[in-house]
């Protein structure tokens, strides 16, 4: 179950991360983001960090036992959507929208790093909020995507 974040006066809301421009877009109270329609939420709860697509590999290689979750559709993981961008080497599949009904296959790796991606990062900030709520402490987004990805060495 999610972590509750409570507001502290004069506390920002921000959108939930959805990988657009708007998720830097402050506001001073709960509601809805007037740009996506997602939920506004604490800033001070989107506690992941980032990581671009040219800093991956190095990152994937200097973190032990990481965690690589991989939060696209099942064809995009396996290839054979309209468009391959292709996917890391050992990544898991877990769709964003079975994440939160899924959490319980991601329970033993709590203590270790996982890097959340999906193709344009839209759906892993997402994907990495959530998990950051439900006590996932080591949580890292790559910005941009596999779109964006051009370093093929981490690539399955």
């Amino acid at each position: 179950m999610a972590t509750a974040v409570t507001a502290q006066k004069n506390e920002k809301y921000v959108c939930l991360p959805c990988g657009q421009a708007c998720d830097a877009q402050e506001y001073m109270q709960a509601g809805q983001c007037e740009h996506c329609g997602m939920k506004l939420v604490l800033k001070s709860g989107i506690t992941h960090k980032n990581v671009t697509p040219a800093e991956v590999c190095t990152f994937i290689s200097r973190t032990p036992n990481i965690v690589l979750l991989d939060v696209r559709t099942r064809e995009e993981y396996n290839g054979t959507a309209d468009v391959n961008y292709g996917t890391l080497k050992n990544a898991i599949n877990i769709p964003v929208q079975e994440l939160e009904s899924r959490l319980q296959e991601l329970e033993k790796h709590k203590s270790k790093t996982i890097l959340v991606f999906c193709s344009h990062s839209h759906r892993s900030p997402r994907a990495s909020y959530l998990l950051t709520q439900n006590g996932f402490k080591k949580v890292v987004n790559m910005s941009g995507g596999m779109s964006v990805k051009a370093d093929d060495r981490c690539k399955r």
